[in-house]
């Protein structure tokens, strides 16, 4: 064990107080763990410098210790799954140097399963249902926006009616046409709130994602500010999947086309959540093949402006076909990357 001196104890002894501080103060403001991508830092610029030795595992410790011996068990288990295991994986990856695009799998990885976990441990051991609880919430606000939709839909028709057809004509108003758009529009707030439900854990893994990613590259600017060693902010763009997933992804989606959502639900939902998270990643790596081919080109500058519009508007209006390109790059490696997802 390495010796400390007293400018390392008080600053070991500060963060400690700190965390503790964050448990305390999620018992009145529990959304406080939505913002530990930037709290869990100070954790992961400490465990950068001092790595696997056993001072990056007392201080968590002694945190849980205290916050559990003053009763709010939830709190460590909150502060743990969703603070110091992210910041720790962000942490080492950065201690180890292994590559930007790495790290922010793993600690996207590391979000995700903390998010899962706490949610599990919640409805398992402290009896709460967050996720019915979120669905409750979603399905409240869809019955409000239905209901003034609805209201509004009345007042314009009876604003309509009274005007008159000429008016109507004049101001261009049609009736027809609102009445058809009205039901559009229910419909299609509807299944909006019905994607959100089901594609809760694609949520949590996107907010795990952005998280890491600012964390990471947060992280990445004190270390270059201190002028301490770190990865190349290059290597944020070296994602490269193996054979095997791609092999995996295809079967799965193989499986998926013939599973009956009536007799499997909760295993269609899972796997459906799955596959839109790997779609996810085939997007990202669309559209890094698209940004490869354009800056290797040897074409001239116009034609990769019109090249880059054109993929720019695609990203927009078809989405799919960037998911194409990276299931192609992801079988190929026309980038030549590192595969190790």
């Amino acid at each position: 064990m390495m010796r400390l001196n007293s400018k390392e104890i008080l600053w070991l002894i500060a963060m400690g107080l700190f965390y503790i501080g964050i448990g305390v103060l999620s018992f009145w403001f529990s959304p406080i763990y939505l913002f530990t991508w930037i709290l869990g830092v100070p954790f992961s610029l400490y465990v950068y410098k001092r790595g696997t030795n056993i001072l990056s595992f007392s201080m968590p410790i002694v945190v849980l210790v205290v916050l559990t011996a003053i009763g709010m068990g939830k709190a460590a288990m909150m502060i743990t799954l969703l603070l110091f295991i992210p910041s720790f994986i962000c942490g080492i990856c950065y201690n180890k140097q292994i590559n930007l695009s790495k790290n922010i799998i793993l600690s996207s990885v590391a979000y995700l399963f903390g998010w899962t976990g706490m949610l599990i441990a919640w409805n398992f051991i402290y009896k709460i249902g967050v996720i019915d609880r979120f669905y409750s919430f979603t399905n409240a606000v869809e019955t409000y926006y239905l209901k003034e939709l609805s209201n509004q839909y009345s007042l314009i028709l009876k604003s309509i009616k009274e005007a008159g057809d000429i008016q109507n004509t004049a101001l261009g108003q049609n009736p027809k046409k609102i009445m058809e758009m009205y039901p559009l529009y229910r419909l299609a707030f509807k299944q909006f709130i019905y994607l959100i439900q089901y594609l809760f854990p694609v949520i949590i893994f996107v907010f795990g994602l952005f998280a890491s990613l600012i964390q990471i590259l947060f992280t990445k600017l004190i270390l270059k500010s201190l002028d301490w060693k770190a990865p190349s902010l290059k290597q944020i763009l070296n994602i490269g999947f193996t054979p095997a997933t791609v092999g995996v992804l295809g079967l799965t989606w193989l499986i998926r086309g013939g599973m009956d959502s009536s007799i499997y639900p909760e295993i269609t939902m899972a796997t459906d959540n799955l596959l839109v998270i790997f779609s996810i990643f085939m997007f990202i790596m669309g559209i890094l093949f698209t940004i490869h081919v354009i800056k290797n080109s040897r074409t001239g500058l116009w034609w990769k402006a019109l090249v880059s519009i054109l993929s720019l508007l695609s990203v927009i209006f078809s989405p799919f076909l960037f998911v194409t390109l990276g299931f192609l790059e992801a079988i190929f490696n026309f980038r030549k990357k590192e595969r190790f997802l």
